[in-house]
C-alpha cells in the first residue's frame, strides 16, 4: 500500500494567513505520525510482524504485509481518517501484490498510485449555487469565525488546532534548548499575541524551500541492491528513508541552534516560523536578514549528517554511493503583507534553477546550490518571467542580466565545479558595504541600465576613477571578486560572461544586483573577511 499526500505546499499556504499555515503544518506532519499510529492501534496491528513500513515521513508511507486483509482494513480506515483529519488534503493511494517479491509489489502499488492521481475527489461539503463561500479560498463555508467571516472545512480544521499538542515544531528544537510552541511566532501582525519579532520597521521575510539533490540516482542504486537481494528490500529502503529524514531533522536543529537562538532577543520569540520538515524537504519563514545564513548553515549540516550516515547503506549492499547528499534551494525575500502561496511557487521555480546548476557541475555528486530573488514589484510566481522583464536589459545583440546566480554552496571547490560560489558573493557584499565605500553609484547603475546604457557606462567609469584615487585596495579587491563570479569582466561595466558559458558572446551577467539585494535586506555576514581589504586605506 502506497500513500502520498500531494500538493502539500498548496495545502499549507492556501488561505495565506500564518495562523492557518501553522495548523496545516501540524496536520501534514501528524499524518504519518500520530494519526497513523492511531490507525495501527485501532486495527490491533503489530509493527513489523503484521505490517511493516519502508517509508514513513513527509506526508507519505509505504506499507507491506503478508496478509492481504490487513492492508484492506488499513486502506478502508485510512481513507476515512484522512478526509476527517485533514479535510481538503489531496492524496494518491495505490495497492500492489506479488507473491515472490516485495520490490515487484511496490512497483505495482506505485503504478496504481500514479493512476489514482488522475482521479479527482470531491471537496466536501458540496457547494450549491447559493452556498456561502470563504472569501480567501472560494470553497463552501462550514462555519463563521469570531468576526462572522466564512471559513471552509480545511481552514476551520487548521485554525482549531491545539498548539499545546503540536509535535512538528519540536523537531526544529535542539535537544538542550527546551523550546516549545510558545517560543515561535504565530502571527505576522504587530501587536498580536505571538507576533513575529521583526527588527524596527523592517518587515521583510525570507521564504526558504530546500530539498535534496541526486536522490533519484540514490533510489536507483537502492533498487539495484534490492534486486540482487530481494529479502533485503525492507531493510534497504527503510534505512535509506531514515538516513534522509534524520539528516534533514538534525540539520534543521543545528541551523536553529547556530542562527536562530543567538538572535532571540531577551528570551523572546525566535525569528522564524517552520512550515514543513519531512523526508528531504524543508520550508521555513525566517527574518529577512537571517534567511541566507540559516540556509547555508542548514546545507552544510545536511551534507555533514548525510556523510556520516550513508556508509550504513554500503553495509546493506549498495554500491556507487555518493560521499554525501546535498540540497537545491530557492529563497524569496518578500514583505510580510505579500501572499505566501505565490512566493512558494516562485521558490519552487528557483529550486529548479539551483538543481540544474548543481547537476551541470557534477551529476554524480552535485554540490549544494541556491537561487534567490528579492521581490520589489508585484509578486510573480515564475522566475524566468521575472528575469526577462525585471533583470534583463538589451543593447543591440547583447543581453545584460543583473544576476549571476544560481550560486554554489560550501568550501570544497573542485575543478569540475564551475562557480559562481556564494562565499564570493558574500565577500562582494562585504566590500560594497564597507565604511567609506561609495555605494550610491553602484545602486544607481542598475536603474540606469534600464534607461540609458551609455549613461550607465559613464557613471560606472566616474565611480571607478574615484575609487582609483581614494580606495585603490578596495577597487582591486572588487575586481578580483568580479573575476571569480563572472568570466572576462568588462572594464566599462561590471558585467561578464557566465562562468559556465564563457563563450556566449550575446549574454552578459553581473553579481552586482545580487549583492545589492543582500544589502537591501541587511543580510547578516557570519564569516570573517578573507583578507584585510575591508580595512581603511592608509592616508
Amino acid at each position: 500500500m502506497c500513500f502520498e499526500a500531494k500538493s502539500i505546499q498548496d495545502y499549507l499556504l492556501q488561505s495565506g494567513r500564518l495562523r492557518d499555515v501553522i495548523g496545516a503544518s501540524e496536520l501534514v506532519d501528524s499524518l504519518t505520525g500520530e494519526l497513523l499510529d492511531q490507525a495501527i492501534e485501532q486495527l490491533e496491528l503489530r509493527v513489523p510482524e503484521d505490517v511493516a513500513f519502508s517509508r514513513r515521513a513527509g506526508g507519505a508511507f509505504y506499507a507491506f504485509s503478508h496478509n492481504n486483509s490487513v492492508l484492506d482494513h488499513l486502506t478502508d480506515l485510512w481513507t476515512l481518517l484522512v478526509q476527517q483529519f485533514a479535510p481538503g488534503m489531496s492524496y494518491d493511494l495505490g495497492r500492489g501484490e506479488d507473491k515472490g517479491s516485495a520490490l515487484t509489489a511496490f512497483d505495482k502499488a506505485r503504478e496504481s498510485m500514479h493512476a489514482d492521481g488522475a482521479r479527482r475527489r470531491p471537496r466536501l461539503p458540496l457547494a450549491a449555487p447559493i452556498t456561502l463561500r470563504s472569501r480567501r479560498t472560494g470553497l463552501a463555508a462550514e462555519a463563521l469565525d469570531s468576526d462572522e467571516v466564512a471559513m471552509d472545512a480545511a481552514t476551520l480544521r487548521k485554525r482549531r488546532l491545539d498548539f499545546s499538542r503540536a509535535d512538528f515544531i519540536g523537531r526544529f528544537a535542539p535537544e538542550d534548548a527546551e523550546l516549545d510552541w510558545r517560543d515561535w511566532p504565530r502571527d505576522l501582525e504587530p501587536g498580536e499575541d505571538g507576533a513575529f519579532p521583526f527588527v524596527g520597521d523592517r518587515r521583510t521575510l525570507a521564504l526558504i524551500h530546500a530539498d535534496g539533490n541526486g536522490l533519484g540516482q540514490l533510489m536507483m542504486n537502492a533498487r539495484q541492491a534490492a534486486t540482487r537481494q530481494p529479502d533485503a528490500f525492507m531493510a534497504i529502503f527503510s534505512c535509506l528513508s531514515r538516513i534522509i529524514s534524520e539528516s534533514t531533522e538534525q540539520a534543521a536543529k543545528q541551523a536553529t541552534n547556530e542562527i536562530l537562538l543567538p538572535h532571540r532577543a531577551n528570551n523572546g520569540l525566535l525569528p522564524a516560523r517552520p512550515i514543513l520538515l519531512g523526508g528531504d524537504d524543508l520550508t521555513i519563514l525566517v527574518r529577512g536578514d537571517l534567511g541566507l545564513s540559516f540556509l547555508t548553515t542548514f546545507a552544510a549540516a545536511f551534507e555533514a549528517e548525510s556523510r556520516a550516515r550513508l556508509p550504513t547503506l554500503a553495509d546493506l549492499g549498495l554500491t556507487d554511493l555518493p560521499p554525501r547528499l546535498s540540497i537545491g534551494a530557492g529563497l524569496v525575500w518578500l514583505r510580510a503583507s505579500q501572499p505566501f502561496y505565490l512566493a512558494s511557487q516562485l521558490a519552487e521555480s528557483l529550486i529548479t534553477l539551483a538543481k540544474r546548476k548543481a547537476k551541470a557541475c557534477c551529476a554524480s555528486d552535485p554540490p549544494s546550490a541556491v537561487a534567490f530573488h528579492r521581490v520589489t514589484t508585484a509578486l510573480v510566481d515564475d522566475y524566468d518571467i521575472i528575469v526577462e522583464w525585471e533583470r534583463t536589459h538589451h543593447d543591440g545583440g547583447n543581453c545584460y542580466v543583473d544576476t549571476a546566480g544560481p550560486y554554489l554552496l560550501g568550501d570544497n571547490r573542485s575543478a569540475q565545479e564551475v562557480g559562481p560560489w556564494l562565499d564570493d558573493l558574500l565577500e562582494l557584499q562585504r566590500v560594497l558595504q564597507a565604511d567609506g565605500m561609495a555605494r550610491g553609484p553602484t545602486r544607481q547603475l542598475l536603474t540606469l541600465l534600464g534607461l540609458d546604457l551609455r549613461q550607465a557606462r559613464a557613471s560606472y567609469q566616474r565611480w571607478r576613477q574615484l575609487m582609483v584615487e581614494h580606495q585603490t585596495k578596495r577597487l582591486n579587491k572588487l575586481d578580483d571578486l568580479l573575476g571569480r563570479l563572472i568570466a572576462w569582466p568588462m572594464t566599462e561595466l561590471p558585467f561578464g560572461h557566465p562562468l559556465d558559458r564563457p563563450d556566449d558572446d550575446g549574454l552578459r551577467v553581473s553579481p552586482l544586483g545580487d549583492a545589492i539585494a543582500l544589502m537591501s535586506v541587511d543580510n547578516q555576514l557570519t564569516t570573517a573577511p578573507t583578507d584585510d581589504a575591508d580595512e581603511k586605506e592608509a592616508e
